[in-house]
């Protein structure tokens, strides 16, 4: 089994790392070369292009930033459908909307080319142990034929359902995520603006029922205020773009999800959409005139 990888950025890079660390024969592309000549030297293969890796490898796994660029790396003229192999399984570990999984599965199958949505959680933290969770849609068959590949990179692995499932299930934790970061955001600005040291908050509340694997993750960053990217601002707002069309699409109103979307879509419109999702926080700070001090206390 030759694998390809298409897409090495924060997640993908230590992705890709992991397979070639267990073993697994791999073509890497991407238009950092950087990137690529870093996972050369663990044992990965560098390709020239898209059309390389199609014509190397019988299993690709894409792992890039919208719909679009899956779409290009897939269907571009030196994209993977029209140079790649009979029966290659393409598995798409992007965070793209149901619709576009369904719409790309279709057009592959005219090149009788399989494809799996695998989107993952947890974020470069969970990408460099090699511990993400991993939620995938596909068939049986072609589920079970990269569940190894899939053991290398993540710890917590299910098959949800059919193609589209594996994506519908990433938005759903989205709105778990972005609605926890907020509401995290939130009760840390009245926290501190109430006089209390945030890390006395967080070893009082993070063991009960507010405790949460959001806040394990970002309320040290909010307390070192360190938003160095793990997930983008930017990320983040797209993806709760894709939940927004969807959820209209099948008729599922989210009045606290879209009151979430216009917080990121702020921050934003405020030059922050590199930064960690965490610094929403600046959202609230700046409404109740009140920085959270580095450290955590006043």
């Amino acid at each position: 089994m030759k694998i390809g990888f298409v897409g090495l950025g924060i997640m993908g890079k230590p992705m890709a790392g992991h397979l070639i660390k267990d073993g697994f024969e791999t073509y890497l592309f991407d238009l950092n070369e950087k990137a690529v000549n870093e996972l050369v030297d663990q044992g990965g293969h560098a390709c020239s292009s898209n059309k390389e890796i199609a014509e190397n490898c019988n299993v690709i796994f894409t792992m890039l930033p919208a719909a679009k660029h899956v779409s290009q790396v897939l269907f571009g003229d030196d994209g993977l459908a029209k140079n790649g192999q009979p029966n290659t399984i393409i598995v798409d570990m992007s965070s793209i909307s149901p619709e576009d999984s369904k719409s790309f599965a279709a057009r592959l199958q005219e090149y009788n080319m399989s494809f799996i949505d695998a989107p993952v959680s947890g974020g470069e933290p969970m990408a460099i142990e090699g511990k993400l969770s991993i939620m995938a849609g596909g068939s049986d068959e072609h589920y079970n034929q990269v569940l190894p590949l899939f053991e290398s990179m993540g710890g917590n692995i299910v098959h949800v359902g059919d193609v589209g499932a594996g994506s519908a299930t990433k938005l759903a934790n989205q709105i778990i995520v972005s609605i926890n970061l907020a509401a995290l955001s939130e009760a840390s600005v009245f926290a501190s603006k109430s006089g209390i040291d945030l890390n006395k908050m967080y070893e009082a509340i993070s063991g009960g029922l507010a405790g949460s694997a959001v806040m394990e993750a970002k309320m040290p960053q909010i307390i070192d205020r360190n938003f160095e990217p793990g997930g983008r601002i930017e990320i983040n707002y797209k993806d709760l773009g894709n939940v927004q069309s969807s959820a209209n699409a099948i008729g599922v109103p989210l009045p606290v999800t879209n009151l979430v979307k216009e917080i990121f879509s702020s921050e934003i419109a405020n030059g922050n959409g590199m930064k960690d999702h965490s610094f929403i926080i600046d959202f609230f700070e700046k409404m109740a005139n009140h920085q959270t001090p580095k450290g955590g206390k006043l």
